[in-house]
Parts: structure tokens; sequence; C-alpha cells
């Protein structure tokens, strides 16, 4: 599985996330504490295949503009 296809897998899946906390209701404090905690999983994982994968990739194959 390539960079973007996993970037694109996360954002469907922490659009999900949002989707459920927004719908959970104000007395749901522990779904949206688990939700919140998953979400901050996923942005994590999702900022990590950025850096790591993502950009160097994207530089490698830019034109060099300096």
């Amino acid at each position: 599985m390539d960079a973007i296809t996993l970037l694109k897998d996360d954002h469907k899946t922490v659009e999900s996330l949002f989707k459920q906390f927004e719908k959970a209701g104000e007395r749901a404090v522990k779904t949206k504490r688990q939700l919140a905690d998953q979400m901050i999983k996923e942005l994590t994982t999702h900022a990590y295949i950025e850096e790591t994968l993502f950009y160097p990739a994207a530089r490698k194959a830019a034109p060099d503009t300096a």
C-alpha cells in the first residue's frame, strides 16, 4: 500500500470518528473521550505517514525550484 492510499484511508477514518463524536450527544462523556483518544491516535499516525513517507517522496519527485 502506498502513502497516498494510507492517507486517504486515514482521512476517511478520522472523518467517521468526528461524525460519531458529533452524533454522540452532550451527555456521552465516556464515548466522546474514547472517540477523542482514537482521533488523536489516527491523527498522530496520519502526521507520521506524511512526514516519513509522503513529504519526502513529494520533495524528491518535485522539480528543483531553488
